[in-house]
């Protein structure tokens, strides 16, 4: 039996740094320019990334017993990415590899500052289907965590019904646009929505605006995260928590939300009060920023622990 299994997507990210690439915000998005036709750059980082990649090791380093639903090619990348888990002590046999396949990858461009421009091609990760979910292990792990799946209907049907049926298995969900967008669409209805914890960012939030009352009564904690500004926790439907953000310089916020999810989840699934799972969150996220990649700064149990008399929760 596992502690935590978690589902979505395997990614192979290239970080290039430099200090031509200019990031500045407009109308809510980055923006990206680059000085000179050849640039000179600071750094090219290849690690292994995606959302269900950076959880499931994020567990498995605060010492639970992990494993991965994730889907990839037969390819070097999808290597890269199995190596990196099991390394990690991340159960990988639940991991789908399609022939027929490529591996998804992202290119991420870093300025100066640490904001970033991402550039995606999913690949594999956006080819989960229902019957790539394994019914049985799922059903006898104490916990799911999924992030996003690219919208895939059939797979979250069929992960929400094992759900419903095995009272005894926690959800937490970290959505991405497609399935927030199947929400908005009335396509996936709040109530059949069976998560303990959803997590959004603020600008994932105003998707879902007008289910928003409905989401705070249905689901019994929402937390919001507003990058470095922190966040907000809704508790059985009333705003309970404030918090802050990380406070550490930012080299890459990529995995940022990833590893703030695991903190929470990993606090919450030890029975500890919604204050201490914000700040081991934010711990872990603080920690990961520090470096390029989403799974280098993860923290283990000893750290992410660890009381440096402050309060990010109030």
């Amino acid at each position: 039996m596992y502690d935590f299994i978690s589902i979505g997507s395997s990614l192979v990210d290239m970080f290039v740094h430099s200090d031509k690439f200019s990031m500045k915000k407009l109308e809510g998005e980055n923006q990206f320019s680059i000085q000179g036709d050849k640039v000179e750059i600071e750094s090219f980082v290849v690690k292994a990334g995606g959302g269900a990649a950076n959880t499931a090791v994020g567990f498995s380093r605060l010492g639970f017993k992990a494993a991965i639903v994730s889907e990839t090619g037969r390819d070097d990348f999808s290597d890269v990415i199995i190596h990196n888990l099991q390394k990690d002590g991340v159960d990988t046999k639940l991991i789908v590899k399609e022939k027929k396949e490529v591996t998804g990858g992202s290119v991420i461009l870093v300025g100066q500052n640490g904001r970033r421009t991402v550039m995606v091609h999913r690949g594999a990760a956006s080819m989960l289907d229902s019957f790539d979910i394994p019914v049985f292990w799922l059903s006898k792990a104490r916990w799911v965590h999924l992030s996003s799946i690219a919208g895939r209907m059939g797979a979250l049907k069929r992960i929400f019904e094992l759900v419903k049926k095995n009272p005894d298995i926690r959800l937490s969900w970290n959505p991405g646009k497609s399935e927030l967008k199947l929400i908005a669409e009335g396509k996936i209805k709040v109530e059949d929505i069976p998560c303990m914890i959803l997590f959004l960012n603020d600008k994932e939030w105003e998707i879902v605006k007008k289910q928003q009352d409905e989401l705070i009564k249905e689901i019994p904690q929402i937390v919001i995260t507003k990058g470095s500004e922190g966040g907000e926790v809704y508790i059985h439907g009333k705003k309970d928590l404030r918090f802050l953000g990380a406070q550490a310089k930012s080299v890459d916020d990529t995995g940022a939300g990833d590893a703030f999810a695991t903190g929470y989840v990993a606090a919450q699934f030890l029975n500890m009060q919604p204050k201490t799972s914000v700040e081991w969150g934010v711990r872990n996220a603080g920690s990961v920023i520090r470096y390029f990649g989403a799974q280098t700064g993860l923290l283990e149990r000893q750290r992410i622990e660890g009381n440096n008399g402050s309060s990010t929760a109030r």
